[in-house]
């Protein structure tokens, strides 16, 4: 599990920095649409703020600015917090251009 338990507090191993400023993206969870705010990418990682409670292991498909969906699934979640694990990962050219805002708007 990735989630490492220290005293009575669950520490999140995905806790990078953060790179400073929110990225908006959308997920689908069967007829489910929402939208949401990353605050940190990685490569086969995403945190997400979303409008709901996610249950880890849940499947989704995020869908990230300029980007076809991508599978992902939630491996830890914290309010309206959740950590997602990719199927599949991000080419490290796509990550780049994603956090520098280079592959367009989301519709």
């Amino acid at each position: 599990m990735l989630v490492k338990h220290m005293g009575s507090e669950a520490v999140n191993p995905w806790d990078s920095a953060d790179f400073g400023r929110l990225i908006e993206a959308s997920y689908r969870r069967g007829v489910l649409r929402a939208k949401v705010s990353l605050t940190d990418l990685t490569s086969c990682s995403a945190r997400i703020s979303t409008m709901e409670s996610l249950r880890p292991g849940t499947a989704l498909w995020l869908t990230l600015p300029g980007l076809e969906p991508r599978h992902a699934v939630v491996e830890w979640s914290a309010g309206f917090t959740a950590g997602l694990r990719f199927d599949a990962p991000l080419h490290p050219a796509v990550l780049d251009a994603v956090i520098d805002g280079r592959t367009g708007r989301l519709h």
